[in-house]
C-alpha cells in the first residue's frame, strides 16, 4: 500500500459491555487508537422507515492490515462523523483491508 493516499484520521473504538446501577448492559465505546486512511468511496441517499424519511450514508475506508478492527467496531473521522463498520474486505497480498461503514445517526 502506498502511503501517500492516507490522507484522513480516524480513531478506532472498540465496543466494551459495562453494567449500571440498575444491571443494565449498555454498550460503551473506548478509543483503541488512531491510524491513517484512505476514504475510496463515499455515498448519499435517503430511506426510508415508517413513514419518516432519514439520510443513510455509507463509505468505504482503508487502512494498513496490520491494525486490529472488527465488525461491530465503529470508527470516527477527526473533526467529522462517526461510522459503523459493518463488513471488512482484506487484501493482504497488497498490505490493506477495506472498511465498509455506514454513519451513525446520531
Amino acid at each position: 500500500m502506498i502511503a501517500g493516499p492516507l490522507r484522513y484520521r480516524l480513531e478506532i473504538l472498540h465496543p466494551v459491555a459495562c453494567t449500571t446501577a440498575s444491571g443494565a448492559l449498555p454498550t460503551d465505546f473506548v478509543l483503541t487508537r488512531s491510524v491513517r486512511a484512505e476514504r475510496v468511496s463515499f455515498n448519499g441517499r435517503r430511506s426510508e422507515e415508517v413513514g419518516e424519511h432519514f439520510p443513510d450514508y455509507s463509505v468505504r475506508w482503508r487502512i494498513r492490515d496490520a491494525h486490529t478492527i472488527a465488525e461491530g467496531w465503529r470508527v470516527r473521522e477527526l473533526g467529522g462523523h462517526t461510522y459503523t463498520v459493518v463488513a471488512i474486505e482484506p487484501n493482504r497480498h497488497r498490505g490493506f483491508i477495506t472498511l465498509i461503514c455506514e454513519r451513525l445517526n446520531e
